[in-house]
């Protein structure tokens, strides 16, 4: 899904310009979305959340991420737009602020790490865009199936993780908690998925992967 690993280079060298390691708590806010960002955050450990708001009372969530000398608001760095996304510590989370100008100077300096970089940047964007469009133009048995598949077969470190609540979940998904539990019904009716501690499994990897490849026909 989302790649969010950087140059071990680039981050080590950024760490030249840390500074003070700072800790923020569970609930805390790392970002605010719509605020103009003014430093870089170097996530050292701990796991956020992503969420986007669009004022009515309906909020989109995107995962939860588990940092490891991650950046965040590398792309609002570049182009000098208000943060995306509020970020919120999801447990302890430590970190450091890098100032811009560091940034986009080990950038300008070095056009490994600007290509890097942008390689990084545009994966996101095409990967956060493809979820996007499938949300908007798929039913959302199709995207909770594709998700629930994509889990199973994909054991990348990065991958933003699923929520444990079922409200968190339907946010995940931009939909109702009335009509997320509806479809996750339907799916287990069908012998497609089932509910776990750990969220939702399929029962068969092949059964499930033919009910997704199904809304291409």
């Amino acid at each position: 899904m989302f790649q969010y690993h950087f140059s071990a280079n680039l981050v080590e060298q950024l760490l030249q310009f840390a500074g003070n390691t700072f800790v923020h708590t569970k609930k805390d806010v790392l970002i605010h979305q719509d605020e103009p960002l003014s430093k870089l955050i170097l996530v050292r450990s701990g796991t956020v959340s992503f969420s986007y708001d669009v004022g009515n009372g309906r909020r989109l969530l995107l995962g939860q991420l588990d940092c490891n000398n991650t950046l965040i608001g590398e792309i609002e760095a570049l182009n000098n737009h208000p943060c995306t996304y509020t970020v919120t510590c999801l447990n302890e989370v430590q970190y450091n602020l890098i100032e811009l100008k560091h940034w986009r100077q080990l950038l300008l300096d070095q056009p490994e790490l600007s290509l890097y970089t942008a390689q990084t940047i545009a994966a996101k964007f095409i990967e956060n865009q493809k979820v996007n469009l499938d949300k908007l133009l798929l039913p959302l048995s199709y995207n909770i199936a594709k998700d629930c598949l994509m889990r199973a077969e994909n054991s990348n470190p990065t991958l933003l993780r699923a929520y444990s609540t079922v409200n968190a979940e339907a946010e995940r998904f931009a939909t109702t908690e009335r009509a997320y539990r509806r479809v996750v019904t339907e799916l287990v009716d069908k012998g497609l998925i089932i509910r776990t501690p750990d969220g939702l499994k399929p029962v068969e990897i092949d059964a499930l992967d033919d009910f997704v490849d199904s809304f291409a026909c």
